[in-house]
């Protein structure tokens, strides 16, 4: 469906990939962060999304793209009336004469075009297409081993000739106007190359890096072919559209920034435009009907948005999308194969999620499910039922794509909305549907249901580590079982009335302890059996700190009260109690260990106190008190010093050492803080981590960055130090649990294979998670050597969870070149916000140099432990910026590096 004019008038070529020679070359590619889109409307993404629901469509959905700046100026003066009488006029007749509004007619044929090849008018192909049609002729160039996605679109041209063989020729087409689309990141809208992004962003990072190798040897290599012409036959092309060869060899008569841009602005004259686009051919099914529905379909969709639950910083919300059957057909399908044959729908969501103008969040729920009996239709209807989880009070824009995957037609719905702060449901209730509609709740998948005993297993993750999407799958036995249910921390968050018994669980952005429990029921609705993980344990020696309320914190009557809990291997919670002054308040089984407690008032001069306890399965328990607005006087008793591990360095870089008290100097949000503890460290217990990147393009450095790091553990790690070592590619990996076996780790870290992306964000983020319960010195020390291309988690959410982590983090850069910012940035930022430092080498023989400069500074820093004077505020917890200066008589300039704030 994506290319439905193909046969028509769009001769679509691919080249064929040429097949690597010689030593093997793994490329990572789709490094690159999209940026806007260009031509983006002046009119603030937010405002039309508070706008009536026609209004907020003629501007975000199509029509606004014809929109000049005056004509945007205009519309932004105007209120709700007048937004109507405006609208009302742009979309009049333009020739009176004729049977059809071809305004109308136009931006419903140039609409359906566009949104059969993206989903959002963020991607600048849906962009081209609704206002210039298809292209004369569109090239894909298949080499994903040098190239991000890319298309050449042409316009106005001569399509490619036909050789002796009747292939199509790889050549541009003739004449008119080429356009070079690219994808700058995986699921990120394609953007309209323009000179001003440079020819980089074309390239996947690792060919970046060897064509870097090429322009500055280039000179000296006689006879040989520059390394991506050599992997793609395309790549002449790529320089012929571009009119640069290579990264730097600027051709004359190249394309210039104001030759492309009027490709992406408002037409000039908007009855040709009309009139063009009246004609404008649509997709069509199979069987003749409009792949895309109409307007009157559009608009016979009920989208209904429930806020359900708040979790942290985010509120689940519920969409429900109502398609009414007249108007939204759907093919049943029926398997002649199966052994009891009946009809099924068969329908696809896919949900784009915008925010502040560029994409936020993508999502894919199938649907599988009876046809409802004949007699039950009528003028019934379908609800799709799907989950997503977003910020309060921000506005966001829904894309939904509805697709019949039997006959192949769509359905296009798009929904503004302002994320309410507060629920506006109860999360357990269904949705409100009419009565007769048939629900559908989920995600489906093959799954098949096994024999023997009736029971019910809750297949557990392979990763220790697991945020973000996670599917849950459970392993039904017997035939009593016609129904599962599953539950995230005790809520229920889907019902699965016949197989596959599988559900796609959003769970925490950041990993997080929660409990998931699945329950099986009989077609009575009796339970059968039930099953449950939980995930993200910590694990360890047994204990447990109260987390809230906060320390120092006035409060009264109702107050929330979390605890973190870390257990030893192999063993279970029996019990979580909450107690204010010896009177139980809650008791818990399962995580999250949240409870809420009834606190005195800070006025009635007691002395009360918050008493959480863990009791294990086998009767080992532990506890923490904290005190609840304590008296004057008392305060004292219940002090949270705050450690800063800090390294001094001179002007030349030097460590400096043997410096008094007196010359720290320590502020806490601006205001001096006193320190109680101060001491130069040398031997205090150290839990450090070494993660290493094992993706392709660490092909030939793998083996030297294996034994520098086997190396360093054995030097640095004593029988007081406990360490851990985790690997990651596509996904992170842990190879040995926190020890002080030096050896069982470094044996870990042998036999280890380069393969696969790179999910870097992840992987700092799973490597952080294991110093949960920890406190001291802690240190991570990160190996990597490229741009992050496989993560669920975007950058500045893996930093903001290393800040509030307070581990200090030593970045290393293998072969980060120069220009590659973005690496540069990630790498430099995630060391400095915790007090850490980064290292560039080009070799990974250098890297036995850079640990012993790690474990020199590890021994080489001061403690500086203070009272936190600033007063806490009411609420959730809140960034603490920390500034340390350091002066000392005959010591020169001196710079002092720690971590540069905390959590409280």
């Amino acid at each position: 469906m994506r290319d439905f004019f193909r046969p028509a008038v769009l001769p679509v070529v691919s080249s064929a990939r040429r097949p690597l020679r010689g030593a093997v070359l793994a490329l990572a590619a789709l490094a690159a962060l999209a940026a806007a889109p260009l031509g983006a409307s002046a009119i603030p993404f937010g405002l039309p999304l508070s706008w009536p629901e026609a209004q907020r469509a003629f501007v975000q959905d199509g029509t606004g793209l014809l929109l000049n700046a005056p004509a945007r100026t205009e519309l932004l003066r105007l209120d709700a009336v007048g937004r109507d009488a405006y609208i009302a006029a742009f979309l009049a007749d333009p020739v009176a004469s004729t049977a059809v509004n071809e305004m109308t007619e136009g931006i419903a044929r140039r609409r359906a075009l566009a949104l059969g090849e993206a989903m959002s008018f963020l991607d600048d192909r849906a962009r081209l297409l609704f206002l210039h049609g298809p292209p004369t002729h569109r090239e894909i160039i298949d080499c994903a081993e040098v190239f991000r996605p890319i298309e050449i679109w042409n316009y106005g041209g001569r399509p490619g000739e036909i050789d002796e063989r009747n292939e199509v020729k790889r050549l541009a087409a003739r004449g008119g106007t080429n356009l070079l689309l690219y994808q700058p990141r995986e699921n990120q809208p394609y953007r309209v190359w323009l000179p001003l992004d440079g020819k980089r962003g074309l390239y996947g990072t690792e060919m970046e890096y060897w064509l870097e190798q090429w322009e500055a040897l280039k000179d000296r290599i006689v006879g040989g072919r520059r390394f991506d012409r050599t992997l793609c036959d395309e790549a002449a092309r790529v320089d012929a559209v571009t009119g640069i060869d290579g990264l730097f060899g600027f051709q004359p008569g190249r394309p210039r920034n104001d030759d492309l841009l009027p490709w992406l602005q408002a037409p000039s004259n908007l009855t040709d435009w009309a009139l063009a686009a009246a004609e404008t051919v649509t997709p069509r099914a199979d069987d003749g009907a409009p792949v895309l529905r109409d307007d009157a379909a559009h608009a016979a969709v009920d989208v209904q948005l429930d806020a359900m639950a708040r979790r942290g910083q985010r509120m689940d919300m519920r969409f429900t999308l109502l398609l009414p059957r007249d108007q939204v057909p759907f093919v049943p399908f029926v398997d002649e194969s199966a052994v009891d044959p009946r009809p099924e729908v068969r329908i696809a969501i896919d949900v784009a999620i915008e925010h502040e103008g560029a994409p936020f969040d993508r999502q894919r729920i199938r649907y599988v499910q009876p046809e409802p009996e004949a007699d039950a239709r009528g003028a019934d209807t379908i609800a799709l039922v799907g989950t997503t989880r977003l910020r309060p009070d921000q506005a966001f824009l829904l894309r939904f794509r509805v697709t019949d995957e039997i006959s192949g037609r769509q359905l296009h719905v798009a929904r503004g909305l302002i994320v309410p702060r507060n629920p506006t449901v109860d999360p357990n209730a269904l949705p409100q549907v009419p009565s007769g509609a048939q629900l559908i709740l989920g995600e489906n998948a093959a799954n098949a249901r096994i024999g023997g005993y009736d029971s019910l297993v809750l297949v557990p993750p392979a990763e220790d580590v697991v945020f973000g999407l996670w599917r849950a799958e459970a392993l039904v036995t017997g035939s009593r079982i016609e129904s599962v249910a599953f539950y995230l921390d005790d809520r229920r968050v889907m019902l699965r009335r016949r197989p596959p018994f599988t559900a796609e669980l959003r769970l925490s952005t950041y990993p997080t302890e929660q409990s998931v429990r699945i329950e099986g029921f009989d077609a009575e609705g009796n339970r059968v059996d039930q099953d449950e993980v939980v995930l993200n344990q910590p694990r360890g020696a047994l204990q447990v700190r109260i987390l809230e309320p906060v320390r120092g914190r006035r409060v009264a009557g109702k107050t929330p009260a979390r605890a973190e809990i870390v257990i030893p291997e192999e063993k279970v919670v029996r019990s979580v109690t909450f107690a204010v002054d010896g009177v139980e308040q809650a008791r818990l089984e399962t995580p999250p260990w949240r409870a809420e407690i009834d606190a005195p008032p800070p006025t009635d001069g007691g002395l009360h106190y918050l008493t959480v306890t863990v009791t294990l399965d086998d009767g080992a328990t532990a506890e923490d008190v904290r005190f609840l607005n304590p008296p004057p006087g008392i305060e004292n008793v219940d002090v949270n010093l705050v450690e800063l591990y800090t390294t001094v360095i001179d002007r030349r870089g030097q460590l400096v050492l043997d410096l008094p008290r007196e010359a720290f100097r320590v502020r806490e949000d601006g205001k001096p803080q006193a320190l109680a503890k101060f001491e130069q460290v040398d031997d205090l217990p150290l839990h450090l981590g070494v993660v290493l990147d094992t993706s392709g393009s660490m092909f030939e450095s793998l083996g030297a960055a294996q034994r520098a790091a086997v190396g360093f553990l054995d030097a640095m790690i004593t029988p007081r130090d406990r360490c851990f070592a985790l690997a990651f590619a596509d996904r992170p990996t842990l190879l040995m649990a926190r020890t002080s076996d030096v050896q069982a780790v470094g044996q870990r870290l042998q036999n280890l294979k380069a393969n696969g992306a790179t999910a870097l964000h992840d992987a700092v983020v799973t490597s952080l998670y294991y110093f949960r319960g920890i406190r001291g010195r802690r240190a991570l020390v990160l190996l990597s050597d490229g741009e992050d291309t496989a993560s669920t988690l975007e950058f500045e959410s893996a930093l903001e969870y290393a800040k509030q982590s307070g581990v200090a983090i030593y970045s290393i850069g293998l072969r980060i070149g120069g220009a590659q910012l973005s690496v540069r940035r990630k790498l430099e930022g995630l060391s400095e916000a915790t007090g850490g430092r980064t290292f560039y080498i080009k070799e990974a023989d250098e890297l036995a140099a850079v640990y012993a400069d790690i474990e020199r500074e590890l021994r080489s820093q001061y403690l500086l432990a203070y009272p936190s004077t600033v007063a806490g505020d009411e609420g959730e917890a809140r960034y603490r910026e920390i500034e340390v200066d350091v002066e000392a008589d005959g010591k020169g300039e001196l710079k002092a590096r720690t971590v540069r704030g905390y959590y409280q």
